[in-house]
């Protein structure tokens, strides 16, 4: 495996039962697959099946039977939003930043109060938004609570100043809000304005900032997402982490970091640096990197660029590490913490498709900080291995005379740099483990050279789609356009944008509805052929009435009811995803695709559906 080339023409013929490069380019929605927060010394994630993740120095602690929307990481605490938008908390509770005086023991929710819509957690306090105003609790030594408290506070604040606010942040003795006429209003010393060390709990605006979508904050500096994908920073810039040369001055105002390289969609600052996730997927970090938390290695430093990474769709940081969710769900990390990588110093040996001379990830061994790592590593657990084994699985069907079906999902277990399959003929086909995961061959086809089949989740349709039509599932869809602007028609967590709801129903096969069915997101083609990816908003299993042409309509046989002639009672799963529409009008005819989990298997069901509209 000396070098790593594309797929030439003779393997493009070979997987022909594949669209190796698809058509239809998603649109991601403005409200990712998965969560990613990352802390002091440690981080969690929440699946878009609403299983949370915690790993590092504090676990998660279980939430069981409510569902968990997002949860975040702050010095040795967290803090989950609930379905029931209520916040629980858990782990040291120094400065009551659980919202309780106990020393450690978290109540049902914290104040007791509810709505909450958005949860942002820092060092020593936390927040939450209700009714787009913050709410916060925990240390207020700092000013972050506001006017309303100068010490410790277990019962939320409402922070003055901080309210019309569409997005929510707090770090070190900070809180700011982005405002609905996308302004950022800021408190606590942490903030590191003109005026702040006089009246830290005063609110201030961010000079010079109108057009803002998100702000981020650690701990003595701070990013702002701006529209157009601009990125602007102020604060400490002992490290470069403005993106200006470094120096000791503090700088009040905000100054626009160049060079991005393209438009960013996302913002994340860690203890002296700072990252961006870009529209491509791409991730470009600047700042300290004492402990590889630019993750930079394999020549990534000229271009800054985080090695390996392609389909990031959510991002965060900490003190010396940054963590990345990709498209598929997987969690990758770099920098120093714990919970990824493999033995105390990181692992050697790791292959990244786009890097044909990757040997990394690099550490120092003189050093060997524990587990240090200067390239991406998969997050134990969170990783791409089951995808792997369902496309695995899938070529060998596709193509059973090159790839035999092997017993053993992987031959070599102690391999953690690639999922393997070895075949007969000299044939191997493989997953990279860390980075963007890829499809990968090696063989006589390839003349013994590794060959790169592009990224995993190309393939990973084709075994969904596999496993959809033998599933014996049938969907139906009817998607609507709101046009009543401002009205949400379910009571979940508002999105910033619901303007096309997708309501959607399952029938299951001749076995009926099966257990452990997730519908997880769903997919929208327009008549132009653009793609879009909607969040599923709410999903339930209900009892109804159907017909062989129709289990979408919601008809609830009643009490002391006869089942109507034509008609039969069964279980569907029935949801409703929404998000931004693009080049989508009533009365056109659209490829709804339904994405979903069963048995640690993931499938999609398709089928055409006519866009109404509601007024």
């Amino acid at each position: 495996m000396n070098s790593i080339f594309h797929a030439p023409q003779l393997l493009q013929k070979l997987f022909a039962t594949a669209a190796l490069l698809l058509t239809t380019v998603f649109t991601p929605s403005a409200s990712m697959a998965t969560t990613i927060s990352v802390g002091h010394s440690h981080g969690c994630s929440v699946s878009d099946t609403h299983q949370p993740t915690c790993w590092g120095s504090l676990p998660m602690q279980d939430q069981a039977p409510d569902t968990v929307i997002d949860v975040r990481a702050g010095r040795e605490f967290s803090c989950a939003l609930m379905a029931g938008r209520t916040v629980r908390c858990w782990g040291n509770n120094d400065f009551s930043q659980l919202g309780v005086n106990a020393p450690t023991t978290a109540g049902p929710g914290v104040g007791g109060m509810w709505r909450f819509t958005q949860l942002a957690v820092g060092a020593t306090h936390a927040c939450a938004l209700l009714d787009n105003h913050a709410y916060c609790w925990g240390d207020g030594s700092r000013g972050q609570l506001g006017a309303g408290s100068a010490a410790s506070s277990a019962a939320p604040i409402a922070v003055a100043g901080l309210n019309k606010a569409a997005h929510l942040a707090a770090g070190q003795g900070v809180t700011c809000v982005v405002q609905w006429d996308a302004k950022v209003v800021c408190v606590g010393l942490g903030s590191e304005l003109s005026g702040g060390l006089d009246e830290p709990r005063v609110a201030r605006t961010v000079p010079g900032i109108t057009d803002a979508r998100e702000v981020a904050l650690f701990d003595g500096h701070a990013c702002v997402l701006r529209a157009q994908g601009k990125v602007s920073c102020w604060g400490r810039n002992s490290h470069g982490q403005l993106g200006t040369p470094a120096g000791s001055d503090i700088q009040r105002s905000p100054v626009e970091v160049a060079n991005l390289g393209a438009a960013a969609k996302a913002v994340a600052v860690g203890n002296g640096f700072s990252c961006a996730l870009l529209v491509n997927g791409t991730v470009r970090c600047w700042g300290n990197n004492t402990n590889g938390q630019l993750g930079t290695a394999l020549g990534g430093a000229a271009t800054g660029l985080v090695t390996g990474i392609t389909t990031a769709t959510a991002i965060s940081a900490g003190q010396t590490a940054a963590c990345v969710a990709l498209h598929g769900g997987y969690v990758q990390c770099w920098g120093q913490g714990t919970g990824w990588g493999n033995g105390i110093c990181g692992t050697l040996g790791g292959t990244y498709p786009e890097h044909p001379a990757s040997w990394g990830p690099i550490v120092d061994i003189a050093i060997c900080r524990p587990p240090g790592s200067f390239a991406p590593l998969a997050v134990k657990g969170l990783g791409a291995a089951s995808d792997a084994a369902q496309v695995l699985d899938w070529a060998e069907k596709a193509m059973p005379g090159t790839f035999q079906a092997q017993a053993s999902t992987d031959p070599d277990p102690g391999n953690t740099q690639l999922h393997l399959r070895q075949y007969p003929g000299g044939h191997t086909l493989g997953v990279n483990a860390h980075g963007t995961p890829h499809l990968l061959y090696l063989g006589p086809i390839s003349e013994g050279r590794l060959l790169d089949l592009g990224p995993l989740d190309r393939w990973l349709s084709e075994a969904r789609q596999e496993e959809g039509e033998k599933s014996g599932l049938q969907l139906q869809a009817a998607p609507y356009l709101n046009l009543m602007p401002g009205v949400i028609f379910t009571d979940r967590i508002p999105s910033p944008c619901s303007d096309f709801l997708v309501p959607f129903a399952i029938r299951g096969g001749a076995n009926g509805l099966p257990k452990g069915l997730v519908a997880t997101s769903v997919r929208v083609q327009n008549t132009s052929g653009t793609g879009m990816e909607f969040p599923i908003r709410e999903q339930y299993r209900q009892e109804r009435l159907t017909t062989d042409t129709d289990w979408i309509m919601q008809r609830i046989l009643q009490p002391g009811q006869a089942v109507p002639a034509g008609m039969k009672q069964e279980t569907v799963l029935a949801g409703v995803a929404a998000g931004c529409p693009v080049a989508v009008g009533t009365n056109d005819e659209v490829g709804v695709t339904v994405l979903y989990t069963l048995d640690g298997r993931k499938g999609q069901l398709r089928t055409r559906a006519s866009v109404s509209a509601a007024y």
